[in-house]
């Protein structure tokens, strides 16, 4: 093929294009339905650059089923709180990171602060406070420090859920015995031991052996109301300054020894956690919600189309050979899809992703292998009509091949069925994956729309209505979208439809 022909060609191509084009945008449904999908792609492209959450992994980035931020802006919601993070490096990365904090030492002759470049591993990584103790014999029994951060809050309520972090190495305990505490204390001076704990031997980089937050049972505990207790909402009861605060008390054992002894401390840290978040609120662990919407975006366009193309192809191919072929393989295709189609969709559907395993490639597997039948059976019945025609005819008499005719003649008459059935399968596959999410055979790895309707069914949140509608509405948008350019291509290219 010269230069020449292949610009003719292409000049051809772009020819019939913008006059395709030109048609096209002619027609409502077909420039809405672009319009909704080209929203969609960018949401599923750039939407997920709007959080640093990850939809899965990221749990209690807020308090749990909190409402979005913008809520305090309607009447009733005017007491939200956002979160608060007061500690600003909470991994002592930089030697800096002392200064946001108060020291307080008992022993200031004999005991030092320093920053380490050693840090918890699992935690933040480098970095940590190195409290040193170097005491002779006969000196001081005992000695104390409290390392402090006072931070205020602004709000008459109180916070969702507070949380704090501790990571803590001993070292040189012989004849020593620590004892480490974690303190918080609210606007009226009240102190609340959180969690303490007696260290006897040197550690290994540890951290307290339950969760020190106000959903543990045993902070919970140490409050009149037991287990009933909400302890952010007692600690935190009204606007002033508190104060988070570490103690270590160092009592030696052997007074007539040498002490030396080393406690590193590291990833120290209180969170508060408010009654609303982001822009569309937290499930019920505390993620985020728009995070999930937007990276839900991706899963479902992403198995849509993708399931939408594979079925179409299989369906093309199956549908062009059996019509041409005939026989004994447009038989035994056609009766095989008829077996296919038979038998109820999602029921086989779960059975399989039941053996294969929850994965999205086997979702869009299985939903390509039973999505095939009807459009091989509308292609086949297109192929034994155009078959019979002249030009068919013609390509038999100069000696073309089956494979030759089907390609370069059959198949261009039918690609305006291909782009028809490519546009309104794709929401079958979208609705399909959402289903087997509904119901739990979702890929637990990836978040999608419809496991996030899975999530709001299992919890009874249905009167969220801010974690409620973004999915239900994104499902049937989506799906109503390619609907709309299916019927408005069937329009151009159905010769019985195209307008005169």
């Amino acid at each position: 093929m010269t230069i020449s022909t292949r610009r003719k060609r292409f000049n051809l191509l772009m020819s019939r294009a913008k006059g395709f084009w030109g048609v096209y945008k002619q027609n409502r449904k077909g420039l809405f339905g672009i319009g909704l999908i080209l929203f969609f792609v960018l949401f599923a492209a750039f939407g997920p650059m709007l959080s640093e959450n990850h939809p899965v992994d990221d749990w209690d980035v807020g308090g749990r089923r909190v409402p979005p931020a913008w809520f305090k802006n309607l009447p009733g919601y005017q007491n939200l709180v956002p979160n608060l993070k007061p500690v600003m490096d909470v991994g002592f990365e930089d030697p800096e990171a002392l200064s946001e904090w108060d020291i307080e030492s008992s022993s200031e002759d004999s005991f030092t602060v320093t920053h380490s470049g050693e840090g918890y591993d699992r935690g933040s990584g480098p970095g940590s406070i190195l409290m040193s103790l170097n005491r002779e014999s006969s000196s001081s029994s005992t000695a104390d420090i409290k390392i402090s951060k006072t931070f205020s809050w602004e709000y008459s309520s109180p916070p969702k859920r507070f949380t704090t972090v501790l990571s803590y190495k001993a070292e040189g305990l012989e004849g020593t015995r620590l004892k480490l505490g974690l303190v918080l204390v609210d606007a009226k001076g009240e102190e609340y031991i959180l969690w303490q704990k007696d260290i006897p031997s040197d550690t290994i980089w540890s951290y307290p052996e339950y969760k020190v937050d106000s959903y543990s049972i045993r902070v919970k505990m140490i409050f009149p109301d037991g287990v009933f207790a909400d302890p952010a909402q007692i600690i935190f009861n009204g606007a002033g300054d508190y104060e988070f605060y570490f103690r270590a008390s160092f009592d030696d054992i052997d007074t007539e020894s040498t002490v030396t002894t080393r406690l590193y401390v590291d990833d120290l840290s209180i969170e508060l956690m408010g009654t609303c978040y982001g822009l569309l609120g937290t499930d019920q662990w505390g993620r985020d919600v728009y995070s999930q919407l937007a990276h839900g975006a991706k899963t479902s366009l992403f198995v849509g189309m993708l399931s939408a193309f594979i079925s179409v192809s299989i369906g093309l191919v199956v549908g062009l050979f059996a019509g041409f072929t005939g026989g004994w393989v447009d038989e035994l295709s056609m009766r095989f899809a008829d077996m296919l189609l038979v038998i109820p969709f999602l029921p086989l559907l779960l059975i399989l992703i039941a053996i294969l395993g929850q994965s999205v490639f086997n979702i869009i597997l299985v939903i390509s292998l039973l999505g095939w039948m009807g459009f091989s059976r509308t292609v086949r019945s297109q192929v034994l009509s155009l078959k019979e025609r002249t030009f068919i005819e013609a390509a038999r008499a100069a000696g073309g091949s089956t494979t030759h005719i089907t390609i370069r003649h059959i198949l261009p008459n039918v690609m305006g069925l291909v782009y028809v059935s490519l546009a309104t399968s794709v929401p079958g596959a979208i609705t399909a994956e959402a289903a087997l999410s509904f119901l739990g055979l979702g890929d637990p790895s990836i978040m999608s729309w419809g496991q996030m309707l899975h999530d709001i069914v299992y919890y009874a949140a249905i009167k969220e209505l801010y974690w409620v509608v973004p999915p239900g509405l994104c499902i049937a948008l989506l799906a109503v979208s390619f609907v709309m350019i299916g019927f408005s291509l069937d329009e151009i290219l159905n010769p019985r439809l195209r307008r005169r």
